[in-house]
């Protein structure tokens, strides 16, 4: 019985990115049926992670540059024009890690195991994306004035990969670095490469240490992979298409003008962009780490750029054959602590509860600092009733409410409205003050927003 259920997802991305909105952005979204922001078809932001383990898939945020500015310089309380790239980029980066996270938190209360990588930005003016072709295809769109977001969506399970995301020893901060290090990391991809375009495509291919002055680079095709797990990066193999037709012929074993439609030339480009990526997650797992690998997808146009936020070093490979260049781009993220707590379905949790959970396991927090200085209203609610109008119309000075609090009870604590936290009330030198005695849980805070 599958235990992924569509309408579930949607209320928790609905659930997510409304309330991300109200309470970081002060701004009211609207769910919408279709699109109408001119901007999603001109220079625009697609912010995506990807979910490996027992859940694989991929989860996408368009907006339009316009839109992302303006939620990049609301967020940091600068005004729209000073707002530099890179903050743009991780604003957007960091909204992609809470939906994703509130989602992938869901999955592991329905005891699935899964992790999500590091987000990748894509950003230009003429592009698609073509996701994984595994699950099914969701969209959602949400406007703010006139300005839109799109939510893209493509889930299945996978209930055999438990064992992929699991260590059978435990691994300091330190040891991980120490074995991504260990890891060749551009001898394996060049060897890769050659080995995958000599056996699968009977091309022998070089590798050429700058682009050379004659290429140029036009309408093209972007192979992607990304990691998760100990190991948190990025792969990308692109090539122009007029050679990805010609690399497409090769693997079908076709002339190129017998080659149909689009898509079988990117099936070529997924698959060897999963055999090389497969590779290089294999030297990481031969080395003692826990390394998943995503199912690949495609972005092809001919104005665009692809990059993995929080990536220390992208190494760039380049290879030629036929008066044809390839570029591969690889990037490990070198300070991450691991994501075997952060997978553990919620069962696991519970029985390591009092181990403490590793330093930086939150996918959601990473950026924290993005968000500290946002102002937040904190209300203490004593308790409730309901009236009938005639019996407000009745009351005057004097007047007694009863609500349905009983006395020593605790009281609500809300921040923006949702519910976090309940506490007693104390007295002291004539002021009310309130002691935090329960944090609720994130399944109550939940459902205080319903």
């Amino acid at each position: 019985m599958e235990k992924i259920r569509i309408s579930a997802v949607e209320k928790a991305i609905n659930l997510a990115i409304m309330d991300t909105f109200k309470t970081m952005l002060s701004m009211d979204l609207a769910k919408v049926g279709m699109i109408t922001d001119p901007g999603l078809d001109d220079q625009r932001y697609v912010a995506g992670v990807h979910f490996a383990g027992e859940v694989v898939g991929n989860l996408c945020i368009h907006s339009s540059r316009e839109f992302a500015c303006l939620i990049a310089g609301t967020m940091l309380g600068m005004e729209t024009e000073q707002v530099e790239e890179e903050e743009v980029k991780d604003v957007l980066g960091e909204l992609t890690n809470i939906v994703s996270g509130n989602l992938k938190s869901d999955f592991l209360d329905a005891e699935l195991a899964c992790v999500i990588s590091t987000p990748a930005i894509t950003r230009g003016s003429d592009f698609r994306i073509e996701a994984s072709k595994f699950g099914e295809h969701h969209q959602w769109i949400y406007r703010y004035k006139t300005y839109e977001l799109l939510i893209e969506i493509n889930l299945k399970e996978d209930l055999g990969a438990k064992k992929d995301i699991f260590r059978s020893d435990k691994l300091t901060s330190e040891e991980i670095r120490g074995r991504i290090n260990s890891v060749d990391i551009s001898t394996t991809v060049i060897n890769s490469v050659i080995d995958v375009f000599y056996t699968m495509l009977s091309m022998e291919i070089e590798s050429i240490q700058e682009v050379p002055a004659d290429f140029r680079e036009e309408k093209r095709t972007v192979g992607t992979v990304s990691f998760a797990g100990d190991v948190h990066g990025l792969f990308n193999i692109q090539v122009n298409d007029n050679f990805a037709r010609m690399m497409a012929a090769a693997m079908l074993g076709i002339e190129e003008d017998e080659i149909g439609e689009e898509e079988e030339v990117f099936d070529v480009i997924r698959e060897l962009s999963n055999i090389i990526g497969g590779n290089l997650k294999s030297s990481f797992v031969d080395v003692g780490l826990s390394c998943v690998l995503s199912t690949p997808a495609i972005t092809n146009g001919l104005d665009f750029r692809v990059e993995a936020l929080n990536i220390i070093k992208i190494q760039r490979f380049l290879f030629h054959v036929k008066g044809n260049t390839i570029i591969v781009d690889a990037g490990i993220k070198k300070d991450e602590v691991g994501a075997d707590a952060d997978a553990r379905t919620g069962a696991e949790l519970a029985d390591n509860g009092s181990r403490g959970l590793p330093e930086a396991c939150d996918d959601g927090l990473r950026n924290l600092d993005l968000i500290l200085e946002i102002p937040l209203e904190v209300t203490v609610e004593l308790g409730r009733t309901k009236k009938r109008v005639q019996e407000l119309l009745k009351m005057g000075r004097g007047s007694v409410v009863g609500l349905n609090q009983l006395e020593g009870e605790p009281v609500d604590i809300l921040v923006n409205g949702t519910l976090i936290a309940k506490g007693e009330v104390l007295v002291e030198k004539e002021k009310y003050g309130i002691r935090i005695a329960e944090v609720v849980s994130r399944q109550e805070r939940v459902k205080s927003l319903k």
